[in-house]
C-alpha cells in the first residue's frame, strides 16, 4: 500500500476527499477552515517531558508546518514514523504561527493534499467581520469590544459625537473571562486596569462592516508582505488577525474614526468579576445616558 492509498476514516475527511477528487478547491478550503488537525509530536512530548516543538520539513525553498486530517493520515504519510500527535484548529495554528515565511503542508504525500502560505492559513483561521456574516448569515452582527482607560472614557462622555480608532476585538471570544487581570492580561493591555483593579469595557454592535478590517500584517514590511498583508505594528504584533497571546484564541480588527451606533455601552468589569453598565449611547440624542449606581 502507498501515501495514495489512504482511505478516509471520518465524516470529515470523506467530504474533503470527494471535494478534492472533484477539483473544488474552495469547498475544500472551507472544509479544512473548521477542521481540527493532527501535528506530530514527539513522545516525550506526549507523555509531558517536554514542550511539544513545530514538526516541519523543508521543500519548494521554504518550510513547512506539517499537519494531517487524522492520525491515520499521520501515520501512513509518515511511514509510522510519527506516532504522537497534539490537535489543533486552524485559527490555534494561526495564534500561535511561528514564522511569516513558513507554509502549512496538509497530508503531504496523500491524494487531499494541501500547500497554504502563512497568508493563506490567517484568512481561513480568521476571516474578515463581513465574511463571517456571509459565512453564518443567522447568527447576526456580533458585538464587539474595546478597553479603555479613564481618561478616553472622559473623552468620550464629553467629546461630542463619539468615534473610535485603533483596535478592538470579539467580544464573544473573551465572554468567558469574569475577572480583570486574566482578561487584561489575555487582552496584553495591563495598563488598562483601573487603581481599583477595575476595568473599562466599550462594547458596541458595528455597522460597516468592512470599516472593521482584520489586521493581517507584520512587524516590518517584510513580515507583512509575507502574508500578504496591509499594516505594519511593533511588536509583539502577530499579524495573523489575532491579539498576539498564543494561550488565547481572541479574533481582533482595526479602525480608523469609525462612529459608535446608538446603543453602545461602556461598562465597568470590577475586581469582583461583577459587569456594571455606566453609560448607554443614544444615536438620536447624540448624547450619552449615564447610569447611576445603588
Amino acid at each position: 500500500m502507498t501515501s495514495n492509498d489512504h482511505q478516509p476514516v471520518t465524516p470529515f475527511e470523506e467530504r474533503l476527499w470527494a471535494a478534492c477528487r472533484d477539483g473544488q478547491e474552495a469547498l475544500s478550503l472551507g472544509l479544512l477552515r473548521d477542521a481540527d488537525l493532527a501535528l506530530p509530536i514527539t513522545a516525550a512530548a506526549a507523555a509531558g517531558t517536554e514542550t511539544p516543538a513545530w514538526a516541519t520539513a523543508t521543500g519548494s525553498g521554504r518550510t513547512w508546518v506539517l499537519a494531517y486530517t487524522s492520525v491515520e493520515a499521520m501515520r501512513l504519510a509518515t511511514g509510522g514514523v510519527a506516532t504522537h500527535c497534539r490537535v489543533a484548529s486552524l485559527v490555534e495554528l494561526a495564534a500561535g504561527w511561528p514564522d511569516p515565511w513558513w507554509g502549512l503542508a496538509i497530508n503531504p504525500g496523500l491524494t487531499a493534499a494541501f500547500l497554504l502560505e502563512s497568508g493563506t492559513v490567517a484568512r481561513l483561521a480568521v476571516p474578515t467581520l463581513a465574511q463571517d456574516r456571509l459565512l453564518d448569515p443567522a447568527s447576526g452582527v456580533p458585538a464587539v469590544q474595546k478597553l479603555l482607560s479613564p481618561a478616553h472614557v472622559h473623552d468620550l462622555l464629553t467629546g461630542g459625537e463619539p468615534r473610535i480608532s485603533g483596535y478592538c476585538h470579539h467580544a464573544l471570544d473573551v465572554s468567558h473571562i469574569a475577572t480583570p487581570a486574566v482578561l487584561a492580561d489575555a487582552l496584553r493591555q495591563p495598563d488598562m486596569l483601573t487603581e481599583s483593579g477595575s476595568l473599562n469595557i466599550l462594547r458596541w454592535r458595528p455597522t460597516g462592516l468592512d470599516l472593521y478590517r482584520t489586521p493581517y500584517g507584520g512587524t516590518d514590511e517584510e513580515r507583512r508582505d509575507a502574508v500578504a498583508g496591509w499594516v505594519v505594528e511593533e511588536p509583539p504584533f502577530v499579524g495573523m488577525g489575532l491579539v498576539p497571546n498564543v494561550d488565547h484564541v481572541i479574533r481582533e480588527y482595526k479602525v480608523y474614526g469609525v462612529g459608535l451606533p446608538h446603543g453602545a455601552e461602556i461598562w465597568e468589569l470590577t475586581h469582583g468579576g461583577t459587569e456594571h453598565r455606566r453609560a448607554l449611547y443614544h444615536g438620536d440624542l447624540r448624547r450619552w445616558l449615564l447610569i447611576g449606581t445603588r
